[in-house]
Formats: structure tokens, C-alpha cells, sequence
């Protein structure tokens, strides 16, 4: 039986960061905002479907049918996917199907990997999906809109609607003055690309966007989430990054809001240090089977963007004494 009208799914894609294996414990922060700010989320990046959602009824996550349909599809746990329910103006339920992965580059295969996943939609749940791409890389070429095939009289199409955040940047002005949370997360991306080979512009653009939050009018824990977001986008070594803490307590001070105290944010950092460690030892012991005890002490002892280097570093480490060059080379 067809499903009825406006009965349908969304799956929204963010193309991942390379190496996969290595970034997926970093993709948290666009989770927990895609949850707290969900509306807006759509209502930023895809105006018409957020027009056709009735908001004032709610959203209802569901975190265990999430986990179904990516067990089904056999790729793995991505912690910034969420599902949820909400419904449609002309009262039908509809679920949302939001996936997000973090990705710098075009990727040849990543509208089939749209398809599998409105397929999979579709076959576990009986339901049309509506696909969404957030795309992030820095080709302003690479423009996904479609996968289709026609062979011997059989032909399949999907074609679903995509953003393109580099198209964002034509008018930073109107970005900065939209009041819309997203537009903050937008920019954060958007400088973090920008800002990649230069440390003190970094930490410049981190102070600039985290000091815009307390002048938009936002609640304190709207403040502390968009701020999580921001510090895992926007990194810092722990040079810049003492620096940032230090005019941030003293700009806290100014405005009489202490939104995030230091205390948090050095217990941010060195969440983000122990994540790195782990994952880096993780990586390693895959390829190498273990990992010397020296070695994994002087694991532990590297700094956060040392241990961010292993992560990428780790996945061409073919022997234990190739681990121990990159350590005798890094970790001085």
C-alpha cells in the first residue's frame, strides 16, 4: 500500500571530514545545537520545509529508532545524527531524519551514499524521504544535487536540495546581523576553513563570534551551547588558547555576565585532550595490535593539537617503530 500523503521522512546529510575513523568523536557539538535549536536549524537553511512543519505541536527525538535505522544501514554510530518526530501543518505526523557528518572534500561517491540512505528510510519505515546536503568542503564547484542510473529501460532518480556554506560568505554583513543561531554556527565553519594555517586570525575570529553571543539577546544556556559549538570549531593551541581565556574572563567581567566560567572552559579543553588521547591510542592499537607502555606515556603527555596530529598521523603509522619516530619528532 503507498504511504498517504505528506507522510514522509527528511534525511539531511553533512558530508564527513577525512579520515572518517578519525573525526567522528568530533561531530557532538553540531548535534547538541541541531537538538537545541532545531527549528531554526531548518528555518535557516531550508526555509520552505520549515514552513511546512507545524512547530507549536513539538518535537519528539527518538534516539532508539535512530539507532535501527543506522544499524540497518550498516554504517556505524554517528554522534550527530538525530530523528525525530514533529508534524505537518495539515495535521499528518512526519518524521525528521537528520544526519550529519563532518567532511572537507568533494566526495565522488556521496550522492549514491544520499540514496542508500532515503532507501533505507523508506524500506524500514515504509515512507518517503525527503533528503537534505549541508555541504562544507572549500570546492565552490562541487555541487551534489542528484544520483540516477538508467540501464536497459530502468531508470532511478533522487534528487534532493542542498546549502552550500561557502555560498553564505558572499554577505557576511547580513550573516552577522541575522539573529538566527545558526548563522553564528555558519560563520564559526565558515572561519574555521578561513583560519586554518593562521593561529592568531583564529583566535581573533573565536573572540569576536563568542563576544557576539552575549550581544544577540540570548538566554545563558543558549550562550553556553553555542559556545561549545565555537570551541570545538574554532581550536586553539594552548598558547591562543590561555590567551582566549584570559580575555574572555576579563570581557565577562566588563559586561557583569559570566555565561561560561573559566572553570568550564579548562575542563572543555581538557575533555577535548583525553577524547584526542583515546582516540589516537584506539586508532593505533588497530593498526599495530598494541601499543608499547613508553609509547602510550608519551601519548598521554601530548598536548591537544599534538594528539589531534597523531589522530590523522595514525592511520599511516604501519610500526611500532614508526610510532616512535612520530613521537620522538612531535613531542618535544
Amino acid at each position: 500500500m503507498p504511504p498517504q500523503k505528506a507522510d514522509f521522512m527528511v534525511v539531511m546529510r553533512r558530508p564527513a571530514r577525512k579520515p572518517r575513523a578519525a573525526r567522528q568523536d568530533y561531530d557532538s557539538p553540531w548535534k547538541d545545537v541541531l537538538v537545541r535549536f532545531f527549528e531554526p536549524f531548518f528555518l535557516f537553511f531550508f526555509p520552505a520545509a520549515h514552513a511546512a512543519i507545524d512547530w507549536e505541536r513539538g518535537v519528539e527525538f527518538l534516539d532508539k529508532e535512530l539507532q535501527k535505522i543506522v544499524a540497518a544501514a550498516e554504517l556505524g554510530r554517528r554522534l550527530a545524527d538525530v530523528l525525530a518526530k514533529v508534524y505537518l501543518r495539515d495535521g499528518s505526523e512526519l518524521w525528521v531524519l537528520v544526519h550529519v557528518e563532518v567532511q572537507g572534500a568533494a566526495q565522488a561517491t556521496f550522492e549514491q551514499r544520499m540514496y542508500v540512505y532515503s532507501f533505507r528510510g523508506f524500506n524500514r519505515y515504509g515512507r518517503p524521504v525527503a533528503s537534505f546536503a549541508i555541504l562544507t568542503d572549500e570546492n565552490p564547484d562541487w555541487r551534489p544535487s542528484e544520483f540516477r542510473y538508467d540501464v536497459l529501460g530502468t531508470e532511478l532518480r533522487l534528487k534532493f536540495s542542498s546549502a552550500k556554506l561557502l555560498d553564505y560568505a558572499r554577505d557576511w554583513d547580513k550573516l552577522a546581523a541575522d539573529a538566527n543561531p545558526f548563522a553564528v554556527v555558519v560563520m564559526a565553519q565558515l572561519k574555521a576553513l578561513e583560519t586554518k594555517d593562521d593561529a592568531a586570525a583564529r583566535y581573533r575570529w573565536k573572540l569576536a563570534l563568542v563576544r557576539g553571543l552575549y550581544e544577540r539577546g540570548l538566554s545563558a544556556d543558549d550562550v553556553r551551547q553555542l559556545f561549545f559549538c565555537i570551541d570545538w570549531m574554532l581550536r586553539l593551541s594552548d598558547e591562543w588558547e590561555d590567551h582566549f581565556t584570559d580575555d574572555m574572563a576579563e570581557f565577562e567581567e566588563e559586561q557583569r555576565m559570566r555565561y561560561v566560567s573559566s572553570i568550564e572552559r579548562v575542563g572543555i579543553r581538557r575533555g577535548r585532550k583525553e577524547e584526542a588521547v583515546s582516540l589516537a591510542l584506539r586508532l593505533l592499537r588497530i593498526k599495530l595490535g598494541t601499543v608499547k607502555p613508553r609509547s602510550a606515556e608519551r601519548i598521554q603527555q601530548l598536548p591537544l593539537e599534538k594528539a589531534e596530529q597523531l589522530i590523522e598521523a595514525a592511520l599511516e603509522i604501519a610500526s611500532p617503530a614508526q610510532l616512535t619516530a612520530w613521537l620522538k619528532e612531535h613531542a618535544a
